[in-house]
């Protein structure tokens, strides 16, 4: 391993430690504005966390697991959108910085956010049967984008949470689709930022494992 490589990987176990803080961020957080500066502070910690365990492996024998992480990390479709979408955020800033706020829809077809008062009558939506649904009629109040009362019913409403909206990523060296497109994109975010963390803490375990067997031959 590299002179100096018990500190570096010290840092990169703190870097493990701050993404796993923001993925806590991005799967509790309660305003909307803070999801994004949660899903870029994670891929940034995400990429620093892989630049200081390859650092520390970049000698000796250890050299082939570092190889063998930063292949890994270019192989996996997950990791490697999770890392170009870092550069995306860092570098990019005409980029459009989507979130999609905590909104109540009735029927799929309607949707309301924020701190709303919103009157529905004679609302009707056609079924892929060309069955004909009538929508209940009657007021509903919204909190932050939240149920908050009216007469029209919680039980007939859905709640949806805020999310990050990922988009697949072009960039001068390449261009890298969403990879988990057949999932709700309010998951896609969180789904993406677990594998991560996980991905995350076995090659630390692993890094570790590798610094205490050194540290046993001298």
């Amino acid at each position: 391993m590299r002179t100096g490589y018990e500190e570096i990987i010290a840092n990169a176990a703190q870097e493990v430690e701050y993404v796993n803080d923001f993925f806590i961020e991005l799967s509790s957080v309660e305003e909307t504005r803070k999801l994004w500066r949660a899903w870029s502070g994670l891929l940034d910690h995400y990429a620093k966390a892989v630049s200081a365990m390859r650092r520390a492996t970049s000698h000796g024998p250890s050299k082939a697991w570092s190889d063998r992480l930063l292949y890994e990390q270019r192989s996996n479709p997950i990791l490697q959108y999770a890392f170009q979408a870092r550069n995306q955020a860092t570098h990019v800033f005409e980029t459009k910085r989507s979130v999609s706020p905590r909104a109540v829809s009735i029927g799929n077809i309607i949707s309301v956010s924020g701190y709303s008062l919103v009157t529905m009558s004679k609302n009707t939506i056609i079924g892929p049967d060309g069955e004909i649904q009538r929508l209940p009629d009657g007021t509903i109040f919204t909190n932050a984008g939240k149920y908050a009362g009216g007469t029209i019913p919680k039980e007939v409403v859905e709640e949806n949470e805020h999310y990050v909206i990922l988009t697949d990523i072009k960039t001068g060296s390449g261009f890298w689709r969403v990879p988990n497109p057949d999932i709700h994109p309010s998951k896609q975010a969180i789904e993406i930022a677990g594998h991560v963390l996980n991905w995350l803490n076995r090659k630390l375990s692993e890094v570790k494992e590798m610094a205490a067997s050194e540290k046993r031959i001298k």
